[in-house]
């Protein structure tokens, strides 16, 4: 996938002018006219919360989120996550590759709530702030 391409001339697609007139619609069709390579995670929740484009955004959007799973756009810590876990299933049938890289990054994040629960917060509850 060449990332200096933007969605339009992936999908060899153009949008032309909104046809609804709210932020989200104008920001959404300003952001598929640039490259991909430029998407912050903040673009890259608000495209895939759309559905739009996850061919191309979702191993993305990945690469990010298996360096920084917590990784936020402007939302809240994890927003980008949450964006990918909302895509309908079928497109994970669709992308197995993607999905299996979804189930690992789970995996490593419930391994780490573990961690942080049984080993963590019991020697913080023990250590005396006084």
């Amino acid at each position: 996938m060449d990332v200096s391409k933007s969605l339009e001339e992936l999908e060899n697609s153009k949008w032309g002018k909104p046809k609804f007139d709210s932020n989200l619609a104008k920001s959404c069709h300003a952001l598929k006219a640039i490259p991909i390579s430029e998407l912050t995670p903040e673009n890259l929740r608000m495209l895939i919360g759309q559905n739009i484009g996850l061919d191309y955004l979702v191993p993305l959007a990945l690469n990010i989120l298996e360096d920084n799973p917590l990784v936020s756009g402007d939302m809240y810590a994890g927003d980008l996550l949450a964006s990918i876990l909302r895509i309908p299933k079928e497109f994970w049938s669709t992308f197995p590759d993607l999905n299996n890289r979804v189930v690992e990054l789970k995996n490593e994040i419930e391994i780490l709530r573990d961690t942080i629960n049984e080993e963590l917060m019991p020697a913080m509850v023990k250590f005396d702030y006084r």
